[in-house]
């Protein structure tokens, strides 16, 4: 199986619909995204409706439970506590009730573990190689069967690896050939709102039979998002952010 794996669309549906077009050149067979479908930019309903429609195996993230009363949005700061508030209004109640019965986890075909920000706690970031260590003991205790973890949250791309007890950050390039040896942990980076330096869309192929993964990045009209941003009146952060990529 060939399996596309998406994060953080964040409501960008510019971002989006570059990603869903170069997947039509992929050749794959299911899309799994993990988390964050709504939240920050302003095109909520549509990027839901494009989940649906191309029936992506989606999880929810904590920007989707906020925008659904399902967690407090206190907790977040106040740049997406005012996207929130604007995206619950926009939100269509079909939508919600769509996302609203997305799981928090995916166990894939028995081939790979899917999650939002951890195996452990959907909300929880891993940043490190000690919270990777954390993520690769939960794998060990709770699912012995399967060796890869694809998870989102951060925003950054990722590739941590485990063999002998040692965690390594092995992220470098594009494509990688994971051996069977050792367990992977491994972030696709964000469709919507990139946060590691490089402007544009972000998501990962992963190929179960070559065990192949290759991280595949595609520019989209941000000029056009950002203005979309403005006329919704949605912080002018966000828009600048794109830019950056930060």
């Amino acid at each position: 199986m060939r399996y596309a794996i998406i994060s953080d669309i964040h409501a960008n549906l510019e971002a989006l619909e570059a990603t869903v077009e170069d997947l039509q050149t992929v050749q794959v067979d299911q899309v799994i995204c993990l988390g964050d479908i709504v939240g920050y930019y302003p095109n909520p309903n549509e990027c839901t409706a494009i989940c649906r429609s191309q029936g992506f195996r989606c999880l929810r993230g904590n920007h989707d439970d906020a925008a659904l009363g399902l967690c407090d949005i206190d907790d977040f700061n106040p740049v997406a506590r005012e996207a929130l508030i604007w995206t619950a209004r926009a939100l269509k109640e079909e939508n919600k009730e769509w996302l609203r019965q997305l799981p928090e986890k995916l166990l894939v075909d028995g081939n790979f573990l899917a999650v939002h920000g951890s195996p452990w706690d959907p909300y929880a970031y891993i940043f490190s190689s000690g919270g990777a260590l954390r993520a690769f003991s939960y794998m060990h205790t709770h699912h012995p069967e399967i060796d890869i973890c694809f998870f989102g949250h951060t925003h950054q791309r990722a590739l941590y690896t485990s063999e002998k007890g040692t965690v390594q950050e092995n992220y470098k390039g594009k494509l990688y050939i994971l051996s069977n040896r050792g367990l992977y942990l491994i972030n696709p980076g964000s469709i919507g709102q990139p946060r590691d330096g490089q402007p544009g869309a972000s998501y990962i192929i992963y190929d179960s039979q070559t065990r192949e993964v290759e991280f595949r990045h595609v520019p989209y009209d941000i000029s056009l998002t950002q203005r979309k941003v403005a006329a919704a009146k949605l912080p002018l952060m966000l828009a600048e952010r794109l830019s950056l990529g930060y």
